[in-house]
C-alpha cells in the first residue's frame, strides 16, 4: 500500500488482501477526486438503491482530493473502505488498487459522478446470471435531466468508426451511423455492444481474474475500450442493458480544473488506437478527429457571426483545443 493510507487498520487491509474473493456478492469500487459533493450523492444512491437480498460493499479510492473527499468519508460513511492516495494515481491504478481490497464475486465500477437509480445493479446482477458468458454489464446512461447520454456504449476503434463519428457521415448513412463509435439511437433492448462504458460497469471477477485488471498504462480514459476488448478476446460477452438507469453527470472531475474536456482522453484514444491498429492507422485516425474539430470549430464560429448564440463561441475554441491535442504525440 505505497503512497497510500486507509481508513481500515494495516491488520484489517492484511486480512483482506488474504481473504477470498466471494465473501460478499458485489463490491462497488469508487475512484473519486475532488468531487466532494456529488461523491456524498453517489454513496447514498448506492445505500438507498442497493441489491435486495444481496450483500453490497463499498470502497472508495481518493486521488489526493482537496476538497474535503476523504474527511467526508471518515466521518459520514463509516462502513465504507477507504483508500487516500497522497496523489493522484490515475483512474485504473486507483480501480486496481480498490479492486485489490474487495470481496465481491461481482464487481460494480462506478463513478464518483454517478448515481445508480432504483433497480440498475439488480437488473444488471440478473443479466450476469442469466449467461454464464457474461463478463461485463453497462446500463442506460442518462444526464442529471433524464435524458439520454450515447456515450454509455458503442463499437471498437477502427477506421471505419473514426470516420463514421469524426466525419460525419454517421449524418448522411444509417449503416455508418451503426458503425459509429458510439450508440447512434437511444436503443431500449438489451444487446452486446463491443465496448460498454466504465463510468457504470458490472464486471464478473471471474472474468476479470482470467484477463488481468485494468492498463495502468493509461492514466485515466479507454479503460473500458480496453477491457471490453479483452474480455471478448477471451471469448467472453459484453452486455448493454438498458433497464439499468444510471445518472452521470458527466466528467465533473476533469471539467472543474481544466474547464472542459481533458486533452488527456483525445491523447489516450489515440494512443491505443495505435498500439491496436499500427502506427500509419493511428495517423489516418488523428487526421480524420484533427479534421472534424476544426470543421466543427468553424462551424460553431460562423454561426456565432451569422445568427449569436449563447456558448457558441466557446464551443468553438474548445473544439480548436480539441484539434490541436490530437497533433501531440502520445506514449504508444
Amino acid at each position: 500500500m505505497t503512497g497510500a493510507t486507509t481508513r481500515s487498520s494495516p491488520r484489517e487491509v492484511a486480512r483482506r488482501a488474504h481473504e477470498p474473493p466471494g465473501t460478499v456478492d458485489v463490491s462497488a469500487v469508487v475512484v473519486s477526486w475532488n468531487t466532494c459533493d456529488l461523491l456524498g450523492e453517489c454513496l447514498e444512491s448506492l445505500k438507498v438503491h442497493a441489491p435486495s437480498r444481496r450483500t453490497l460493499e463499498v470502497v472508495v479510492v481518493d486521488n489526493g482530493s482537496t476538497d474535503g473527499s476523504v474527511e467526508l468519508v471518515r466521518s459520514e460513511w463509516p462502513d465504507v473502505v477507504l483508500v487516500a492516495n497522497r496523489e493522484n494515481e490515475g483512474f485504473q491504478r486507483a480501480t486496481n488498487r480498490g479492486i485489490g481490497l474487495s470481496r465481491g464475486r461481482y464487481l460494480l465500477l462506478v463513478n464518483a459522478d454517478a448515481q445508480v437509480r432504483a433497480g440498475a445493479i439488480g437488473t444488471m446482477l440478473d443479466r450476469l446470471e442469466s449467461d454464464r458468458r457474461a463478463a461485463a454489464v453497462g446500463p442506460r446512461l442518462v444526464y442529471g435531466d433524464g435524458s439520454f447520454q450515447r456515450w454509455t456504449a458503442g463499437r471498437a476503434p477502427d477506421l471505419t468508426s473514426v470516420a463514421s463519428y469524426f466525419l460525419f457521415a454517421e449524418r448522411f448513412s444509417a449503416a455508418a451511423a451503426r458503425r459509429s463509435l458510439f450508440l447512434a439511437e437511444d436503443v431500449r433492448e438489451p444487446f452486446c455492444p463491443d465496448w460498454v462504458s466504465s463510468a457504470c460497469m458490472l464486471v464478473r471477477r471471474e472474468a476479470l481474474d482470467q484477463i488481468g485488471l485494468m492498463d495502468e498504462r493509461y492514466l485515466c480514459y479507454m479503460d473500458d475500450v480496453d477491457l471490453c476488448e479483452r474480455f471478448r478476446a477471451a471469448g467472453w460477452r459484453v452486455w448493454y442493458d438498458p433497464v439499468a438507469e444510471v445518472v452521470h453527470l458527466m466528467g465533473q472531475s476533469t471539467e472543474r480544473q481544466t474547464g472542459s474536456v481533458s486533452p488527456a482522453a483525445i491523447r489516450n484514444f489515440n494512443d491505443y488506437f495505435a498500439r491496436r491498429h499500427g502506427v500509419a492507422a493511428g495517423a489516418v485516425a488523428r487526421a480524420a478527429q484533427f479534421t472534424g474539430y476544426v470543421s466543427r470549430a468553424l462551424a460553431y464560429a460562423g454561426r456565432s457571426l451569422l445568427r449569436p448564440r449563447d456558448g457558441d463561441d466557446q464551443r468553438s475554441r474548445a473544439h480548436l483545443r480539441r484539434a490541436r491535442a490530437t497533433l501531440q504525440r502520445g506514449h504508444v
